[in-house]
């Protein structure tokens, strides 16, 4: 069976920064550092400032970044606020993390080694954000994290959540990945017969129904949501973004 967190591990070990964003140009023998970083930059930058369009002003004291990588949201997100926390269940990321945080020289940027009760993440927080991580979380494990991680929301803060929807898979297409995930040995064809290493981890792209996201969201006291689709590749993914309301500004509930 696949492991997720054995091969995020792995690929943090072996290639670190093509696994956080899979574009040739990202392989570790010819990654451009200050080019990678920029993109994070950009990203966060244009969403933040969607966002305040749609839920207005987010406060900027503290935030939180789940599946933060080797930090190419996170550290980004150090020039916006004035504490930032990164997660991770990858040891070897949140080192190349550290080593970009002192190149980047963001003192107010945290790094920590993630587990399924964020437990180095207790506080409460302006801005919770993941992105392009859930996917590659298998759905009965990435809910309840989901559901923590709305929970570490302040009250009059943000979340902005990111899942995939559907792979877009043919049948036999569909057959076969679950064969990948299931069955040892399937996965090293795999990529045999697309040219790549043997040895190379699997990323996995799981299906999130977005129903139960809103149904947490719900219940936690948050107010209704701005959702933006984005095609990647076949793969079709979605943002939920929504602000945590007071309780006395909640609907009634039934």
């Amino acid at each position: 069976m696949a492991d997720t967190d054995r091969d995020w591990r792995k690929w943090a070990e072996t290639d670190p920064y093509y696994s956080v964003a899979a574009a040739p140009e990202y392989r570790r023998d010819r990654i451009d550092v200050d080019a990678f970083l920029y993109t994070g930059e950009a990203y966060i930058v244009q969403r933040l400032a969607m966002l305040e369009r749609q839920l207005g002003p987010v406060a900027r004291s503290r935030a939180l970044d789940f599946g933060c990588g080797v930090g190419r949201i996170t550290l980004p997100m150090a020039l916006l606020f004035d504490q930032v926390t990164g997660l991770d269940v990858a040891p070897a990321m949140l080192a190349e993390a550290e080593m970009l945080k002192q190149r980047q020289d963001a003192p107010n940027a945290r790094f920590a080694l993630s587990d399924d009760r964020l437990s180095a993440a207790e506080e409460a927080y302006d801005f919770v954000h993941s992105y392009i991580v859930f996917q590659h979380i298998p759905v009965a494990r990435g809910l309840p994290l989901i559901g923590r991680l709305l929970d570490r929301v302040a009250v009059g803060g943000v979340a902005s959540i990111h899942v995939a929807l559907r792979r877009g898979d043919t049948p036999l297409r569909a057959a076969f990945y679950r064969a990948r995930t299931r069955i040892p040995g399937v996965q090293k064809l795999s990529h045999w017969l697309r040219g790549k290493r043997a040895d190379e981890p699997m990323m996995q792209m799981n299906e999130y129904p977005a129903s139960a996201i809103f149904a947490m969201m719900h219940r936690r006291g948050f107010g209704q949501a701005v959702v933006d689709v984005e095609r990647h590749g076949r793969f079709l993914t979605m943002h939920i973004a929504a602000r945590r309301i007071a309780a006395t500004e909640q609907e009634p509930q039934p």
